[in-house]
């Protein structure tokens, strides 16, 4: 009677053992704690079937028995883990190669009894004497329960997991629709969601707000020169610089490209001095060098910006406004950063007002091509360089350092361009029919950064020279100091292919860029223009007369022809030919002239 109430208890605690807990490990572990107290066992341990990834699974029909050590009560044998116990080992591969119920005495006089977990595992106990057959029998329906609780556990643990998994899903889904993919920062979208709900805050709480728009300068030749991955390292430095300045009242996003915005709230009635200080901070950011890769470069930001609500209300208006400042930060080379004004927006319309004058002055013949003499020492014309003049319908004519900028700030200057080339070669192909002075030997037309950014801008060349039946020697391009820096390497090949078709090309406006050394000497230009800012009163000024001394040794050292520009009197020719310098243009020679009137002063 005794023995069957202690199978019933026994039946029962194990039972309700089994049932305490979800997890697998855990619910094992109460469960040989209760066998370890009930049976008076020395230890308890049990292996589990498992996958190749070693995770614990349910043992499908006629696959391999792979089992592993999970746990033991107690943990050690005389200091050494279960696991590593070879008798221990060796029984437990016995077990799961007979796949039923096993014992084993050993040589101290222990037993280990051995149990079959139906499709789950093998369970072992260690005991210092035989258990009877009635509590091994009374084991298997509590060892059938046990199995259904583990399969319990393990639907239970991989719901969890992939319960878990969807949320780290949806939440890396959430994240990317809200930030940048590179750096990071908050994306434009949601820079969008937070000035809206930051103007509706401003409006109820009564502060102002501003939206900061950051552009960085000369950072696509670095670009492009470097390549992409430079480039990305620095808008990812960038961005954690800026990311620092961010706080609960200033949102940091990355607006696209290399342009950045931030959104900042709750400013009072300082407002501007609060507004000025950021932008000194982000100015102070950006004088730092960013290093990449071991080479430092330096860069600044233009910084427009625009008040909500006081300026406006509607989030598109706004990131319009603050970007129209920021490109009147960027012309005025304001380092402090531009408010938006209404005039700004006036000022862009009458730039595309006269962007839709220009079009029409090209299409109705409008433009002309003037031509100014370059002249040798010798009082021989060498050549001339033509220069594009506008008459404007209502304006009358009009100054190139007018149109040319804004021309180039849209895409019609490579129309312009195109039509100067054009031109240019049919004049040639009209002075080929004359009798010219043997010292006679080009034409120089100016070249828009746009143009030669072209993929097809030589073939364009080759083209109109070929159209117009001239000699390619006629013909030259003049490019600017700093186009050619800001691309070297494709500008060095492009010059080297054009000089292989006898096209010579003219460095314009030599010695006001920042890196004229460093390049001078791989650029296969033939012709080196001093700048007319070098010119002007140089008999009286030291500083100017040393450079262009410098510039002439240097061409002459790289045997390049050395022209100086803008030469307007006897003293400045004068001191030029002291300095070596033998090839000039200027009004003191000849003001550019119409076509026909240069054909004239070539006869």
């Amino acid at each position: 009677m005794n023995k069957a109430l202690f199978i019933i208890s026994l039946q029962h605690e194990l039972a309700m053992a089994i049932g305490n807990k979800l997890d697998l490990k855990a619910m094992l572990k109460v469960f040989l704690k209760v066998c370890f107290s009930r049976l008076n066992l020395t230890s308890a341990h049990i292996y589990v079937h498992c996958d190749h990834s070693g995770m614990p699974r349910k043992l499908a029909a006629l696959e391999s028995k792979n089992y592993q050590h999970l746990l033991s009560i107690p943990k050690n044998k005389i200091g050494q883990p279960w696991q590593q116990n070879s008798v221990l080992s060796n029984f437990a591969e016995q077990l799961n190669h007979a796949q039923q119920n096993i014992s084993f005495r050993c040589k101290n006089d222990h037993f280990l009894f051995g149990f079959i977990i139906p499709d789950h595992g093998l369970l072992v106990f260690e005991t210092h004497y035989a258990l009877a057959d009635e509590v091994q029998k009374a084991l298997l329906p509590i060892l059938q329960k046990l199995a259904t609780s583990c399969y319990t556990s393990l639907v239970h643990d991989s719901l969890v997991k992939e319960v878990h998994s969807r949320q780290l899903i949806e939440e890396k889904v959430a994240y990317q629709a809200q930030h940048d993919g590179l750096t990071g920062l908050f994306n434009r979208q949601h820079i969008n969601h937070l000035l809206t709900n930051a103007i509706e805050d401003a409006h109820s709480s009564k502060h102002i707000g501003t939206i900061i728009f950051i552009d960085l300068n000369r950072f696509k030749p670095i670009n492009d020169a470097m390549g992409h991955t430079v480039g990305d390292k620095i808008l990812l430095t960038l961005a954690n610089r800026l990311h620092s300045l961010s706080s609960d009242h200033i949102d940091v996003g990355r607006f696209g490209g290399d342009e950045f915005i931030m959104v900042v709230k709750n400013l009072n009635f300082g407002y501007q001095d609060a507004i000025s200080q950021l932008i000194s901070q982000i100015n102070e950011l950006l004088a730092i060098p960013f290093v990449i890769d071991a080479n430092s470069y330096k860069l600044s930001c233009s910084i427009g910006y625009a008040l909500f609500p006081l300026q406006s209300s509607t989030v598109n208006n706004l990131i319009k406004f603050a970007d129209i400042a920021m490109y009147e930060a960027k012309r005025a080379k304001s380092k402090q950063g531009k408010q938006y004004q209404p005039a700004m927006s006036e000022k862009i319309k009458r730039r595309l007002a006269y962007v839709d004058d220009m079009k029409r002055g090209l299409e109705h013949g409008d433009f002309k091509l003037y031509y100014q003499a370059q002249y040798n020492h010798y009082g021989d014309i060498i050549g001339a360089e033509a220069l594009l003049r506008w008459q404007h319908p209502v304006h009358g004519m009009e100054s190139p350092g007018v149109y040319i900028p804004i021309a180039e700030e849209s895409d019609l200057i490579l129309a312009i361009g195109q039509w100067v080339l054009e031109q240019a070669c049919r004049d040639i192909n009209k002075l080929e029919q004359l009798t010219l002075p043997e010292s006679f030997k080009k034409i120089a037309i100016n070249v828009s950064a746009k143009q030669l950014n072209q993929h097809d801008f030589q073939e364009r060349v080759l083209h109109a020279i070929k159209q117009n039946n001239i000699p390619a020697e006629r013909l030259a391009l003049e490019l600017t100091e700093n186009l050619l820096v800001e691309n070297i390497e494709d500008s060095i090949k492009l010059i080297a292919s054009l000089k292989a078709n006898a096209i010579d090309c003219s460095i314009d406006d030599f010695g006001t860029g920042y890196s004229s050394l460093t390049y001078l000497k791989r650029i296969p230009a033939s012709v080196l223009k001093i700048d007319r800012s070098f010119v002007a009163n140089i008999e009286q000024c030291n500083e100017s007369a040393a450079i262009a001394s410098m510039i002439i040794s240097l061409g002459k050292t790289l045997k390049m022809n050395i022209l100086a520009e803008g030469v307007e009197t006897a003293e400045e020719l004068n001191c030029l030919k002291v300095l070596g310098c033998y090839q000039y243009q200027g009004y003191y020679f000849s003001e550019p002239l119409p076509f026909d009137e240069f054909i004239q002063l070539l006869n």
